[in-house]
């Protein structure tokens, strides 16, 4: 006889307290049993769906749109252009901005300093390049007035900042401006500045160094004046190239140190930064002009001192080549160079200045 309800409520269906708890669920089991397959299969599909529904309503974060639907526009919203070269910056909130930052404080380094943001715009750098020079040049009527006037109309690029100048009265005359530098400690618009000497040779495109671990500072050593078997911890700090995060309260704390002192800056760096700061490699970084006629290349080398020294090859794999300190440094003092001028200083003035318009600021 075909299945039908009505033979299935002919058998009373027999209450919990007729038989006990358990007859009733035993009676319900067999009914459930005795059910077509296709109703089985019926049931079993209804449920799945039921179950996929709920989760997904009770799982959906608030807000999110549902799958299937279109996320509701936001105003005038343009897709942020993709930052695949760059890391997150896990140390800050913002997006991280950097920059390449020299200091000029007589025409003649506000001459280099410009011609090597040609050159790092050559060699396709992605940063903002700052010029850190004597604030009163904004104002006064003088060549570096003028020049300076002339390169923030000429390359807008280029963003001027004017500073006190920092000076001690040590030494020779012609590093007693060098604690300007320190002024980029304030840029606290950078998260990150790669600070070099303006007496220096951009060689290479020094994008990558951005993204070194995190560091106050960072800097190499200066190897010209450690021994090979001198301790790590005796080993003095260079200040040619600076890779630093601007911080105000250090900012105060540096040019304070500065002052008070009346050091150069590398005594500066190695006095407060020695025992905290980071240590790039110098090779490949900076070279300096000295080493190109020295007769022993060992300390340049080290540790790899079987290397070959080449100096073509170094030449072209170098980031920086720095003249103004090549060859005339010593632990405790800045002694003048054998010739006691500086490579830049044997160049007849007026033709440094004419370099400014020639090779730079012609588009």
């Amino acid at each position: 006889m075909p299945w039908t309800l009505d033979n299935e409520s002919a058998e009373p269906l027999r209450q919990p307290g007729q038989g006990g708890g358990r007859a009733f669920l035993q009676h319900l089991q067999r009914r459930l049993q005795n059910l077509p397959k296709r109703v089985h299969i019926l049931a079993g599909v209804a449920l799945t769906v039921f179950l996929l529904f709920v989760s997904v309503v009770f799982l959906t974060p608030e807000g999110s749109p549902l799958p299937g639907t279109k996320p509701a526009p936001v105003g005038n919203y343009i897709p942020a252009e993709p930052l695949w070269w760059r890391p997150s910056w896990t140390t800050e909130s913002r997006v991280p901005r950097f920059a390449y930052v020299q200091y000029a404080t007589n025409i003649d380094y506000l001459c280099n300093a410009v011609i090597n943001f040609g050159r790092l715009q050559r060699f396709g750098v992605r940063e903002e390049f700052v010029l850190i020079h004597p604030k009163q040049w904004s104002t006064e009527d003088s060549a570096e007035g003028k020049a300076l006037a002339w390169l923030t109309d000429m390359r807008p690029e280029i963003i001027m900042r004017g500073f006190e100048v920092i000076s001690t009265n040590k030494g020779d005359k012609t590093w007693q401006d060098s604690l300007t530098k320190f002024h980029a400690f304030a840029l606290t618009e950078w998260t990150r500045v790669l600070v070099f000497d303006s007496d220096s040779l951009v060689l290479n495109n020094m994008d990558h160094y951005f993204l070194s671990p995190t560091a106050s500072v960072a800097v190499p050593r200066a190897y010209w004046l450690n021994d090979k078997n001198t301790d790590i911890a005796k080993q003095v700090l260079g200040s040619h190239v600076m890779l630093i995060e601007p911080n105000k309260a250090r900012y105060h704390k540096i040019v304070n140190e500065a002052r008070k002192t009346g050091d150069f800056d590398m005594e500066v760096i190695n006095h407060m930064f020695k025992d905290s700061a980071m240590i790039l490699p110098h090779r490949r970084l900076a070279l300096l002009t000295g080493e190109f006629r020295a007769k022993d290349h060992s300390k340049y080398l080290a540790p790899d001192e079987d290397i070959e020294w080449n100096a073509m090859a170094k030449s072209r794999e170098r980031m920086l080549c720095t003249s103004a300190i090549g060859f005339c440094l010593s632990r405790g003092s800045r002694a003048a160079s054998n010739s006691g001028r500086l490579p830049c200083q044997n160049a007849p003035t007026t033709t440094l200045k004419s370099r400014i318009g020639r090779d730079v600021l012609t588009r």
